[in-house]
């Protein structure tokens, strides 16, 4: 699964979700990332404020103030990425 993300970059789930990989607009590779603790790359959902947005999915033993499903933000100029908010 893959989508367009922040500023034209690409990003691909890999690995059965441990690992987003992120392209330039090129095509060429720009890094990649690895899932947090306890969960996974899930799938590629539209965030209202940031746009295409990976979904982190976390198991029932790591959820996060009751979700297990977040948003996360994705940083192409640091490489980095931040939590957002839940995906309901």
């Amino acid at each position: 699964m893959d989508a367009k993300i922040a500023l034209d970059h690409r990003a691909v789930i890999e690995k059965n979700g441990a690992i987003l990989r992120v392209f330039r607009p090129d095509g060429s590779a720009a890094f990649e990332l690895t899932a947090p603790e306890g969960g996974a790359f899930y799938l590629f959902a539209e965030h209202v404020v940031h746009g295409q947005c990976p979904i982190v999915s976390f198991d029932q033993a790591n959820k996060i103030n009751g979700w297990t499903d977040w948003y996360y933000l994705v940083d192409v100029a640091n490489g980095s990425m931040e939590r957002l908010n839940p995906w309901r």
